[in-house]
């Protein structure tokens, strides 16, 4: 196991060294204390808000963003989702982000939530760019009026209309300390600068009753099966059963991944690679077919992808509760500013 490995699983179980590391994880959170303290950003020129994390790694959050931005188009606004763009090389900032754009231009992610807006068919955007105002003008520009940022519970300069916390798993706090002695970015303390939690069933499950602020809960499930090369081309996930699948994933929690086949029957030879790997041909070319991925990797292999190979698409969907509440705080801000 690497060392990365090491720390991630010591940030959940306990170990030497992670707890070698708490004066690092001390600093962390008292640096992001006084940046909480210190900066206040400014707010956008339409309505924004932030879906973040206080943890790294995967929680389940892409596809609740696009869940999000169907429900707020259902309610009648004009959606741009914002993205940092991490990694990516567009041919100017901001860029909006088309369906049709390489990983290695747009980025893993916000090409993946292009692509969904795309199967929606609704009337919503992708815009990236590292500064979030910049990137929300160009949206506000083009006649898009509420901005959902894909993280940025930390970007400061943007002061939200809404913050959300999204918290999944068992732990969804690790063992309570920050990077690099836990998974936190900042400390525990920071929950209390949401508006609201979203929360899988087992987060929810270890939340204190009647702990602030509101929570909602969310699940993210398996789809179907689509094939990278034809994505006319879908099986169903009873397909998965019994069955030899190569899984190949280079997510931040590939563990999940594997756990969700192997719970569909798949016997899954499970080949991990680093998060945010930039796929090439030969790291796929010779493993043995059929081939599943997520489809946060799908996107950076469809160039080359055989025909046997495929995605695993998956759904989130929130409480039928949530929507009620964050019409009544939008609204809420609209007789605020107006």
């Amino acid at each position: 196991m690497s060392l990365r490995r090491t720390l991630e699983a010591q940030w959940q179980e306990g170990g030497w060294l992670a707890t070698s590391l708490r004066p690092l994880g001390a600093l962390t959170g008292s640096v992001a204390a006084w940046r909480r303290r210190h900066i206040h950003g400014r707010p956008a020129t339409i309505p924004s808000i932030v879906v973040g994390n206080l943890s790294v790694g995967g929680s389940g959050k892409t596809p609740l963003v696009a869940a999000l931005a169907s429900l707020l188009n259902t309610a009648g606004w004009r959606v741009a989702i914002i993205s940092r763009g991490y990694g990516a090389q567009p041919p100017h900032w901001p860029y909006r982000v088309q369906a049709g754009d390489s990983a290695q231009q747009a980025g893993d992610e916000p090409l993946l939530l292009a692509q969904f807006q795309t199967q929606a068919q609704a009337d919503q955007a992708v815009f990236i760019c590292p500064d979030r105002h910049r990137a929300i003008a160009a949206a506000a520009a083009e006649g898009f009026d509420l901005a959902l940022l894909d993280d940025g519970f930390q970007h400061l300069a943007l002061r939200p209309t809404l913050r959300l916390l999204v918290m999944s798993g068992a732990q969804p706090l690790g063992n309570g300390h920050c990077l690099p002695a836990g998974p936190l970015r900042e400390s525990p303390a920071a929950l209390a600068e949401a508006d609201a939690l979203l929360l899988d069933a087992a987060a929810a499950a270890s939340l204190a009753p009647g702990e602030s602020p509101p929570h909602f809960q969310f699940q993210v499930r398996p789809r179907d099966l689509q094939a990278l090369a034809d994505p006319q081309r879908t099986r169903s996930l009873e397909s998965l059963a019994g069955q030899h699948w190569t899984a190949v994933t280079g997510i931040a929690r590939p563990q999940r991944f594997v756990d969700t086949l192997q719970a569909l029957g798949a016997e899954v030879d499970a080949r991990f690679f680093p998060d945010h790997h930039v796929f090439r041909r030969e790291d796929i070319a010779h493993l043995p077919r059929p081939l599943v991925m997520t489809e946060k990797d799908a996107v950076k292999c469809r160039d080359f992808a055989h025909a046997d190979d495929w995605s695993l698409r998956i759904e989130a969907q929130l409480a039928a509760d949530f929507l009620p509440w964050l019409e009544r705080a939008l609204s809420t801000w609209r007789d605020h500013e107006h």
